[in-house]
C-alpha cells in the first residue's frame, strides 16, 4: 500500500527564489534531453554497425534470482528496442507498435517526465525485444514522490491470455523502480559503489540496479556490470548487509584454446581459498560434487570451466541447500561464477538422533510408492543414490521454527522414461530416518 508522506518540516521559500529554482530545473532537463539524445544516436549508429556480428561468451545458464526458478532478464547492448515507439498521448487506445497507453495521461512530457521513446529505450536495456513483449505504457503518479512510466510486458513464449507483469521505469536517469525498495537499508546508489568496489579488475564503466522483492524469491538488489555496452556480470546483493551473494560472469570464448591450463586440483584450492576470503573465515563445508564442463561453440569446443559444489555440515551432516556453488575458468584460474546459499540459522536443526530407518527401508519405501504412482514403469525402477542429510529447502523469506529441519533419507531414483529424456533430472523421495513416514515426494512423466 502506497501513501502520501505528510508535508511536514517544509522550508518557506520566496517565490522569486522558487522562480530561481524552476528555471534552473529547466536548463538541466534541456541538458539531459541533448545529452541523452547524442547517447542514442551513437548507440544506433553502433549497432547498426555491430549488428551483423554475433559473439558467444562462456557463460553458465541465465543468471537466477535466487529462489525464484525464473531467469533474471539478460541486459542485451543492441537496439534498446528493436520496435518503432510512440509518444505517449491522451486517450490512444492502440498504436501501430502494439503498445496500448491509457487514458488520461499526460498528452506531452513535462519537466518531470520525459518522452515515451526515452523510457522505452531505458527498459529495452534490461528487457530486450526479442525475448519480451510490450503489451502497454502508461505515465503514473501513483508513487508520491516521483513521476514513473509503468510498462506492462510479458514473456514472447508466454500465453497470449497472460496478463504479464508491471515494471516502472524513472525516465529522468533510467532507473527501475520496484515498490518498497525506499525501505532497503543498502539504497540503489549505495549498491552500485559496492559491485564497483567488489569487481575492480573488470574495469566497468557502467553499473545498473533493480531490486527484486517477489514473494518467491529472496530480497535483493539484481545488479548488471557493463563495458563498452556488453554485459561482462550479473549477480545479486543483500539490501539489508549490502553482502553479495551470487554473480556470474561472462568470459568471451573467442582465441581459447582448446584444452584447459588449470587441473581440477588446483582450480579446487582457487575455490576454497575464494570462499574463506569472502566470508572472513573457515566455514563448516564439504565439497561434495565437482565438474568439469567444457565450453561448446559453432563448429568446435573450446576450454571451459570447473564447478564445485559445497554442502553445509550441521552436526556432522550434511545440509542439502545450504552451501556453495563455485565455477572456474579452466584457463584463467578466474573465478566466474559464485553463489552462496546460507540460510538456515543453526537452531532451525532438529537434534540429530540414530536412524531407526534403515537404507535398504528408505529405499524400499520409495520404490513402493513409485509403483503405486506408475506401475507400467516398475521393471525399470533404478535407485541412483540413498543419504542421510538435513532437508533444509523452505520457502524464500520464510524463518523457520527451532527444531524444524528434520533428517531423513534423500532417495534418488530413475526409470526408463526419465533415463531416455537428454538432461533430465532424477525422480526424488524424502523418508523420515525414525518414523519411515514420507516427508516428500518427486517424480513425474
Amino acid at each position: 500500500m502506497n501513501k502520501t508522506p505528510n508535508e511536514t518540516g517544509s522550508i518557506y521559500l520566496p517565490e522569486r527564489y522558487k522562480q530561481q529554482i524552476e528555471a534552473k530545473k529547466r536548463r538541466r532537463f534541456i541538458k539531459k534531453i541533448v545529452t541523452l539524445c547524442t547517447v542514442v544516436a551513437i548507440g544506433s549508429v553502433l549497432f547498426l554497425i555491430l549488428s551483423g556480428a554475433l559473439s558467444n561468451s562462456l557463460n553458465p545458464p541465465p543468471f537466477l534470482i535466487p529462489g525464484s526458478g525464473v531467469p533474471a532478464p539478460e541486459i542485451s547492448p543492441a537496439s534498446p528496442s528493436g520496435e518503432p515507439v510512440t509518444s505517449l498521448t491522451t486517450n490512444i487506445t492502440a498504436v501501430n507498435t502494439g503498445i496500448i497507453t491509457g487514458e488520461g495521461q499526460p498528452a506531452q512530457p513535462n519537466d518531470e517526465l520525459q518522452s515515451l521513446d526515452n523510457a522505452t529505450a531505458y527498459l529495452r536495456l534490461d528487457y530486450p525485444a526479442p525475448v519480451y513483449t510490450l503489451i502497454s505504457a502508461n505515465a503514473t503518479n501513483l508513487f508520491a514522490d516521483r513521476s514513473l512510466y509503468e510498462f506492462k510486458i510479458r514473456l514472447v513464449n508466454s500465453s497470449q491470455d497472460s496478463t504479464g507483469f508491471s515494471v516502472f521505469v524513472d525516465p529522468e536517469n533510467g532507473e527501475f523502480y520496484t515498490p518498497g525498495q525506499e525501505n532497503a537499508k543498502i539504497t540503489a546508489d549505495r549498491a552500485k559503489n559496492i559491485v564497483i568496489e567488489n569487481f575492480p579488475l573488470l574495469h566497468s564503466d557502467r553499473v545498473r540496479v533493480r531490486y527484486s522483492n517477489d514473494v518467491n524469491s529472496v530480497r535483493a538488489w539484481i545488479f548488471t556490470m557493463f563495458r563498452d555496452n556488453t554485459t561482462i556480470l550479473t549477480g545479486a546483493m543483500d539490501p539489508e548487509t549490502g553482502q553479495i551473494f551470487s554473480f556470474t560472469r561472462s568470459i568471451p570464448w573467442e582465441g581459447r584454446q582448446a584444452d584447459p591450463l588449470l587441473e581440477i586440483n588446483a582450480a579446487q584450492k582457487i575455490a576454497d581459498r575464494y570462499i574463506l576470503d569472502k566470508n572472513g573465515g573457515p566455514l563448516s563445508l564439504n565439497m561434495t560434487e565437482s565438474q568439469y564442463i567444457p565450453l561448446q561453440v559453432p563448429q568446435k569446443t573450446v576450454a571451459g570451466r570447473y564447478v564445485f559444489i559445497y554442502n553445509r555440515i550441521v552436526q556432522e551432516i550434511p545440509c542439502d541447500n545450504d552451501g556453495f556453488t563455485i565455477s572456474v575458468d579452466a584457463l584463467t584460474g578466474d573465478v566466474i561464477g559464485y553463489d552462496r546459499r546460507w540460510n538456515i540459522p543453526d537452531s532451525a536443526f532438529s537434534m540429530a538422533l540414530d536412524p531407526l530407518v534403515t537404507r535398504s527401508g528408505a529405499t524400499f519405501a520409495v520404490l513402493k510408492k513409485a509403483q503405486e504412482t506408475y506401475p507400467a514403469s516398475m521393471d525399470g525402477l533404478s535407485i541412483i543414490s540413498a543419504e542421510i542429510r538435513w532437508k533444509d529447502h523452505t520457502p524464500q523469506g520464510s524463518i523457520p521454527r527451532p527444531g524444524s529441519i528434520p533428517l531423513a533419507w534423500k532417495v534418488l531414483f530413475t526409470d526408463e522414461i526419465i533415463r531416455a529424456k537428454p538432461l533430465s533430472s532424477p525422480a526424488v523421495g524424502w523418508i523420515d530416518i525414525q518414523t519411515g513416514n514420507i516427508l516428500d515426494f518427486y517424480y513425474q512423466h
